[in-house]
């Protein structure tokens, strides 16, 4: 037996006491996860973090394609207004 705070504890009643701490314990871990279910789910991520990156890729080539159609345009534009400025100073002098 053992006494304490003037109130006598018996073995069986702090076995129970134990029991039901363990009990409590072990409860908050049961929707832990374990070593397979973090490699999976590691691994999923992975799997998703390369079609992203594949996606990405695609997007940043898609813009690339866009960016150097337009600096093509832009030349053509400023090709046709040196054209046109040209013939504008032609006509001009020709008067």
């Amino acid at each position: 037996m053992v006494k304490k705070n003037n109130k006598i504890i018996t073995l069986e009643v702090l076995n129970d006491s134990l029991g039901n701490l363990a009990n409590m314990v072990a409860s908050g871990f049961e929707n832990t996860v374990n070593k397979q279910d973090f490699s999976d789910f590691k691994s999923g991520v992975n799997k998703r973090l390369g079609k992203l990156e594949f996606q990405v890729d695609e997007v940043h080539d898609i813009l690339k394609r866009f960016e150097e159609n337009d600096i093509l345009n832009l030349q053509k534009r400023v090709q046709i207004l040196e054209k046109a400025v040209r013939s504008l100073a032609a006509n001009q002098s020709s008067k």
